[in-house]
């Protein structure tokens, strides 16, 4: 269904980049998947059925933004799909409220979850350009949507990322597509660092979220542009309802 689209994700060591490296690749997208952990990328690359290039950088500073454009370039410099879900969690609960929240956690989580989504996608936007029904998917939280006490700087970035989605779907226009997923609570590593008594038997695993995010990969998705969504709602439903193979 995805046959023939360029997808880049961030954060595709672990957790729901992985996910959706390896969910883009098994249904025929070519995939560049994007990370700090080179070790992490390997596996996410050794167990895919599909094709992916790991592009080992840390998409936080400009020397790994830069890197990654390098190799989309090299690549073949177009992509059709970029999807942000790189992220920091910082500091959580007592020590994630807003009187005790340290510094230097502060600007790292916002260089992370937010900054580095904007200037990466002027590194890639002319790429993106290029491609066929450019979309921009960011992965959003439950607490950038409506605060918690206690989840600090990542609710607040969560918060200025739908921002950003909602902005760059305007500007954008009819040139392009821009949506907002939030995952909900998911069996990751980051959220079992967040919340360490929880069991994550509970909790859907990244691949059972990963509906929503296959289908707003397609070229024909309809769901318009600037759409904030919840991936919960698609889980078990089949992403590729009234849409036909991809070109």
């Amino acid at each position: 269904m995805l046959s023939g689209r360029r997808v880049l994700v961030t954060g595709g060591s672990s957790g729901i980049g992985r996910a959706l490296a390896r969910a883009y690749a098994a249904h025929g997208a070519a995939v560049f998947a994007v990370a700090r952990g080179e070790a992490g990328l390997q596996e996410t690359v050794a167990t895919a059925s599909g094709r992916i290039l790991p592009i080992p950088a840390d998409v936080a500073t400009d020397p790994g933004r830069r890197a990654v454009a390098t190799a989309v370039e090299h690549g073949g410099g177009a992509l059709d799909v970029v999807v942000h879900a790189a992220g920091a969690l910082g500091p959580v609960g007592d020590e994630g409220r807003l009187l005790a929240y340290p510094a230097d956690a502060w600007y790292r989580v916002f260089e992370v979850n937010t900054s580095s989504v904007h200037f990466l996608h002027q590194h890639l936007a002319a790429f993106l350009e290029r491609g066929r029904g450019p979309t921009v998917i960011g992965v959003s939280s439950t607490v950038g949507r409506v605060g918690r006490a206690g989840w600090g700087m990542y609710a607040i970035s969560k918060r200025a990322l739908e921002g950003w989605l909602e902005l760059l779907a305007d500007e954008w226009g009819k040139r392009g597509r821009v949506y907002s997923v939030n995952p909900g609570a998911t069996r990751t590593p980051m959220r079992a660092a967040a919340v360490p008594g929880e069991d994550p038997a509970t909790l859907p695993s990244p691949e059972d979220i990963t509906p929503i995010f296959l289908r707003l990969a397609h070229p024909d998705a309809p769901e318009p542009s600037g759409t904030r969504l919840d991936a919960r709602d698609w889980m078990g439903r089949d992403p590729w309802a009234g849409l036909t193979r991809a070109s």
